[in-house]
């Protein structure tokens, strides 16, 4: 006999729990000086990721993430600003997966990642206390190749080459492929290697090591490869991306950067990310050229941002197993 999962929280009490998360969460962000926006939903282009898609809504997407629209703003002049929005990925569905769900998103002008990665603990606390829950009892920061290096015993500067990290990954019993590492630009090469490298350390060896570890962990300082829209800084003499994700009791919660304000460097990115794409038989995306004639023009000021799946957040505060166990959905398509 086939034994029956339990339905989830009641109706009643997850109505309950997402209003107290929403007004404390809105409630802490107000505290801490930023205002709330809205932005569309529907977007005439995305920030250009490798494996993130899309769901088409003609003439244009939904939007993935506040992203741009929240930059845009901010070159405008809006100070430091907060939004939550729902916001939609393709075929992303799982226990902890939805097509659709919701992106705490702030952007602390003048600031650094230090007061960012703070905002993410007290957001985390406010949401466990509106919950029922006590605060997170520990949370800790590590670079991120310093756990490559403590799992692997493999000592990586973080600017390795495509084929040179394909063979030390190959010493450590890390098998990099796909497509990408045959490109002939140099620079899509490394980021399939380096994103490949990710991808099958964090599931072979990061996600037991933060199991083992439990609490709030902050992992920072990033390849540049995979700097996505953070800037680089000088860290010990490398030079490595101002940036940072968060994960409570082994699940990522949060992703983090100093934003990077050179319009042509983003430029130049996105390309390298198109070639990735192109590599893999992905859809072509279009480029958001307003989001970078802000950058050029009107300027992005010095700012820290921060995404946080709220969804997750909610249904690790619930003590629940997947997000179906929180949701508010009845029946829509992605849950």
């Amino acid at each position: 006999m086939t034994a029956t999962r339990p339905p989830g929280l009641p109706w009643p009490a997850r109505v309950a729990l997402w209003d107290r998360a929403l007004g404390a969460i809105r409630e802490r962000l107000r505290a801490a000086g930023m205002r709330e926006v809205s932005t569309p939903v529907r977007v005439a282009a995305v920030a250009v990721e490798p494996f993130i898609e899309p769901l088409t809504a003609p003439p244009g997407y939904l939007a993935t993430s506040p992203e741009l629209a929240m930059k845009r703003l901010l070159c405008r002049g809006a100070g430091s600003i907060f939004q939550i929005s729902h916001v939609f990925r393709a075929a992303e569905i799982g226990a902890r997966h939805s097509e659709e769900f919701h992106l705490i998103e702030w952007y602390r002008v003048d600031d650094d990642l230090a007061a960012a990665r703070a905002d993410v603990e007290a957001l985390v606390d406010a949401v466990f206390t509106a919950a029922g829950r006590p605060p997170v009892a520990r949370w800790s920061t590590f670079a991120i190749l310093e756990i490559v290096e403590a799992t692997l015993g493999l000592r990586l500067r973080g600017d390795e080459e495509a084929d040179a990290l394909t063979r030390l990954a190959a010493g450590v019993g890390l098998a990099l492929t796909g497509p990408g590492l045959a490109a002939r630009d140099p620079d899509v090469r490394r980021l399939a290697a380096w994103t490949a490298f990710f991808s099958e350390w964090s599931d072979r060896d990061l996600d037991p090591w933060l199991a083992d570890r439990g609490g709030g962990v902050h992992l920072c300082d990033f390849p540049p490869a995979l700097a996505a829209l953070a800037e680089l800084r000088e860290v010990d003499g490398s030079r490595l991306a101002a940036r940072f994700e968060s994960y409570v009791d082994g699940v990522e919660l949060a992703n983090g950067y100093q934003e990077l304000r050179d319009a042509d460097e983003q430029a130049a990115r996105f390309a390298v990310v198109s070639g990735l794409r192109d590599a893999h038989d992905l859809p072509t995306l279009p480029v958001d050229g307003p989001f970078l004639s802000d950058l050029r023009g009107y300027g992005l000021p010095r700012c820290a941002g921060v995404a946080l799946g709220l969804d997750r957040l909610l249904m690790i505060a619930a003590g629940a197993d997947q997000l179906s166990d929180i949701s508010l959905a009845l029946g829509t398509p992605g849950r």
